[in-house]
């Protein structure tokens, strides 16, 4: 339900702000609730733990809690309303699921980090647990409250996600010991859950009591292209026995810890889990979150199925193996580990929605190849530099360019790469010469295809380079204008072109003059006659003067607005204006007519300029044919001034301006463009270098241009929708550390 009433908003937006206050106010007894919880908790363990060295950490994790319980007391609630203020903000931009480090990401964490990240999620996956009714009726009256007419989960400032990454950020102030800290945060997240659930059912009844009716819940549609739902694989994709691979295994794979580790997989369970020695085994590292005998008992669960598959997988790849290598022999766990990572990225990949059925095939195809290099360079997936990795970023990426198997060029560009994949899966993996040879063939057949593409978007660039430093620079002249006192007395048109496109014809010299001249093509030097003679009073004294000025300036303005090519109907307009007030100076009465109003003071001229300074640059119509400019911009003169006509939404107004969505598309995403009522499949490949141009380029080298505002309008309004913001290889790397990470939780709980 919309609310319309505007006094009904002002409550809404009031009663609002009074809930997101009394959540953070509730900090204090629940931070109270959780130390008392976790004290009890560590108490009870002293009573189960016998041995000295068990013993030890966790009374001094007691003693620890005990004195610093008055901090973490006293700067929880503070802690949760910053973050409550910063969710108001970002909400969108956060998240409200659970998420694991990025691949990237985990191959430069520590074990330490890792170990927190888990314990992280599996504590918001604790409280969204416990919680989830409650919050499913609080989203509905919180977004209600801030004029919403559906539900938008990441808009509740209050999500589960938000205390647990608070709570964390409170005890690592404490400055404790990671093992400590992480060890509270066990129990703690074991608690957060129902107090969350309590607190959310509470906050909802507040609501309801003021009559706040919930928004409506929306049912979900297909995800839209390049969502992160949309680029996820399918869930039975993900869910297949993935039981080998844990973020801490992930970690040293990723580290190279395991590089030397030969001791086949089966082995090493049989020596640390079945031998008659176990008890005695010293783990090679300390996990405060993952007790090893959880761990232990989890694998020993899955172990026949990780052995079945393991033996299915060597018999596959035995033919491939190089003698007298390493590989020879049964697979080492970093092996069976870097194994484990191709499986789930190729399935990753091969499920992805954004390829082709015959692009997802060629990767399926390549997954042999993938898997005997694995036992070669178990880590290569890690490296973006490797042929293998390259190979698969090239085919994904640039197969993004087509939407359909009909399309023209798909054809073209599928028939080198199923030579090359099937000439690739006969050749003897022995590193990564053969992905290196395919690559290089590959990028040879499409370079040749694309030749004429590539020149287009060359002279395209170019002239969006060019437009980019003048408009820069004209910006720059047109600040020092605007510091002349003359300028003030000049008629508001007058300001106006001098400060536009007249800067533009100086800067436009400038970038063009190989010398060093002050004033290259003299038209700086025009200014002061232009000024004096578009004042009809003062020019009306001095007519002699005026009648010899007025041929030369006009024919070097002439000069100056062709140099930059400016349109004939905006030229015919200028010379109209500065011909009557010419006109209105020559007139033999004594007092011509009121000339245009003028900028009175300095304040107004500056707050005239300042609403368009650097938001619409000039593009010149030759700029624009080479690089198809779409101007969906309305020129500031034909734009109404703002009025305050209708009540504003008082909680919005404490929200900071939007960021730009353009900083979000990442270059060489692909996207879909509605141009002339059809949608383009284009990609985004350049950008410029101060971030006010972008250029979008089509697999047969057409190219649209636009200022970030436009861009920004485009996908506001639907009219551009990223089909790939992320890489498909770097996504189903990154689905890679999800699935590690549910492994790691699946141990846990």
């Amino acid at each position: 339900m919309a609310i319309q009433d505007p006094h009904q908003m002002q409550q809404h937006a009031a009663l609002y702000e009074s809930c997101v206050s009394e959540a953070a106010r509730r900090g204090k007894p629940l931070m109270h609730k959780l130390v008392d919880s976790t004290r009890l908790a560590l108490h009870q363990r002293t009573g189960r733990v016998s041995d000295p060295h068990e013993l030890s950490p966790v009374m001094e994790s007691l003693r620890l809690l005990n004195k610093h319980e008055a901090m973490l007391v006293e700067r929880y609630p503070e802690a949760l309303k910053a973050a409550f203020a910063e969710a108001v903000s970002s909400g969108a931009a956060r998240p409200a699921h659970t998420e694991a480090p990025s691949f990237d990401e985990l191959e430069l964490m520590d074990e330490a980090q890792v170990q927190e990240s888990v314990e992280l999620a599996r504590a918001q996956q604790l409280a969204l647990l416990a919680s989830d009714a409650q919050l499913t009726e609080l989203n509905a009256l919180i977004c209600a409250a801030q004029g919403l007419k559906t539900v938008q989960p990441d808009r509740n400032p209050l999500r589960p996600d938000v205390y647990v990454r608070t709570l964390l950020a409170v005890l690592k102030q404490t400055e404790v010991a990671a093992s400590v800290r992480l060890r509270w945060m066990q129990y703690m997240g074991e608690t957060l859950g129902q107090e969350l659930a309590d607190t959310y059912s509470e906050l909802s009844i507040q609501l309801r009591s003021h009559r706040v009716v919930a928004a409506a819940y929306t049912v979900t549609q297909t995800a839209p292209p390049g969502s992160p739902a949309a680029s996820r694989p399918p869930a039975a994709a993900r869910s297949r026995d993935d039981v080998l691979l844990t973020v801490d295994q992930l970690r040293r794979l990723l580290a190279g810890e395991l590089d030397g580790a030969q001791e086949p997989f089966a082995a090493q369970f049989a020596r640390e889990f079945e031998g008659a020695g176990r008890e005695a085994a010293v783990r090679p590292e300390f996990s405060p979150t993952v007790p090893a005998a959880f761990e232990a008992l989890q694998e020993m669960k899955q172990v026949e199925t990780v052995m079945q598959r393991l033996a299915v997988r060597n018999k596959a790849a035995e033919p491939a193996r190089v003698p007298g290598t390493a590989s020879a022999a049964a697979p080492s766990l970093g092996q069976s580990l870097g194994q484990e990572v191709v499986n789930l990225m190729v399935d990753n990949i091969a499920h992805d929605p954004r390829l082709l059925a015959p692009v997802q095939q060629v990767v399926r195809s390549l997954e042999p190849a993938l898997l005997k290099l694995a036992l070669i360079d178990p880590r290569f997936f890690s490296d973006k530099r490797h042929p293998a990795r390259h190979l698969l970023e090239q085919v994904t990426q640039r197969s993004l360019a087509w939407g359909r198997v009909d399309a023209p060029g798909f054809s073209a560009f599928m028939e080198p790469l199923l030579q090359a994949v099937d000439a690739l899966v006969e050749m003897p993996i022995g590193g990564a010469e053969p992905f290196s040879f395919a690559l290089k063939s590959l990028e040879e057949a499409w370079d040749e295809q694309q030749g004429h593409e590539r020149r287009q978007r060359d002279k395209a660039m170019q002239a969006l380079m060019q437009a980019e430093q003048r408009n820069l620079l004209a910006e720059k002249l047109a600040a020092e204008l605007r510091n002349r006192p003359d300028l003030l007395q000049a008629p508001a048109p007058m300001a106006a072109f001098l400060c536009g496109p007249w800067t533009q014809v100086m800067a436009q010299a400038k970038l063009a003059d190989a010398g060093a001249s002050a004033d290259p093509g003299g038209y700086a030097g025009i200014i002061n006659d232009l000024l004096w003679s578009a004042q009809p009073q003062l020019a009306h004294q001095h007519l002699a003067r005026l009648t010899r000025l007025i041929p030369p300036l006009l024919d070097k303005l002439r000069e100056g607005l062709r140099s930059i090519d400016y349109p004939r109907p905006l030229t015919h307009a200028f010379f109209e204006t500065l011909m009557a007030l010419h006109q209105q100076a020559l007139k033999p009465t004594a007092t011509p007519a009121a000339p245009p109003a003028a900028a009175s003071t300095r304040e107004e001229l500056e707050a005239r300029f300042s609403r368009t300074d650097g938001a619409i640059p000039w593009i010149a119509p030759t700029e624009a044919q080479h690089s198809g400019f779409m101007d969906t911009e309305e020129p500031p003169s034909t734009r109404p001034p703002f009025a305050a006509t209708q009540p504003a939404f008082t909680a919005a107004l404490l929200q900071p301006a939007p960021a730009s969505r353009a900083a979000g598309i990442p270059l060489g995403a692909w996207v879909e463009l509605l141009v002339q009522d059809r949608w383009v499949r284009t990609q985004l490949t350049w950008a410029s270098p101060h971030g006010t141009l972008f250029m979008f380029t089509s697999v047969d080298g057409g190219t649209h241009s636009m200022t970030r505002r436009s861009l920004d309008t485009l996908l506001a309004e639907g009219r551009l929708q990223v089909v790939s913001g992320q890489a498909v290889v770097d996504g189903a790397l990154d689905a890679v550390a999800q699935t590690a990470m549910r492994n790691s939780l699946d141990v846990m709980l």
